[in-house]
């Protein structure tokens, strides 16, 4: 059995914490964490991994509720390049709860920028909430699915500043609200079970998209 720690959910609105960071974004904020319990080798003889079991809350993930979402730091369209290693990123809050990730990063070229300071042709990191590292395991359903960050794969992301905490190497960006380009259309990524309210996940004409993000993009160039 592996030892499991739960870290349970509650809704902190706070634009610069380094929670917003790395938590999911809009649809996870850190809580406390509940208690540890010893876990035993696995069978093969290697040390158990630690579990911890993110629970956050889902928020409305609609085209409309994403765009208009005040904590956007930057929105912009990319491709995805790479992905590297699993990353076990840790910060503690205000409060002094430790709070602990791991996260796949995903390397996207940023192909148009609608909110924010990313330049066109640049290749960002992109937090994909989730996986293994350093003896930790993060298991988080509230988050996009890794097939979501497959290679070559058109996104356009709602995310948060473009920077690091203390433990993190470089600097990533957690994405509040994920939309995968499929040919004409966009796709509601940002839940790997489809949409917030457990039903489909939305989908929308890609020109019709985009034609709102145009007051974002007219924001930024001003």
């Amino acid at each position: 059995m592996s030892a499991v720690r739960t870290v349970r959910s509650r809704a902190l609105v706070r634009a610069s914490a380094a929670l917003a960071l790395l938590a999911l974004g809009a649809s996870a904020c850190a809580g406390s964490t509940g208690g540890e319990h010893e876990g035993t080798a696995k069978k093969s003889g290697t040390k158990a991994v630690r579990v911890i079991e993110g629970h956050p809350y889902a928020v409305d993930s609609s085209p409309a509720a994403a765009i208009a979402f005040p904590m956007n730091e930057n929105v912009f369209e990319g491709t995805v390049v790479d992905r590297r290693p699993d990353v076990h990123a840790t910060d503690v809050l205000d409060d002094g709860t430790k709070f602990e990730v791991v996260y796949t990063p995903v390397v996207v070229r940023v192909d148009t920028v609608h909110k924010g300071a990313l330049k066109k042709g640049a290749e960002v990191v992109v937090r994909s909430m989730g996986g293994t590292a350093d003896g930790v395991r993060y298991a988080i359903e509230e988050a996009p699915a890794k097939k979501t960050f497959a290679k070559g794969t058109s996104l356009v992301v709602f995310g948060s500043e473009y920077s690091a905490v203390d433990s993190e190497s470089g600097p990533a960006i957690t994405p509040n609200f994920l939309y995968r380009e499929a040919g004409d259309t966009v796709v509601d990524a940002t839940y790997a079970r489809g949409a917030y309210d457990g039903g489909p996940a939305d989908r929308m004409n890609r020109a019709e998209f985009l034609r709102k993000l145009r007051p974002l993009s007219a924001k930024t160039a001003s």
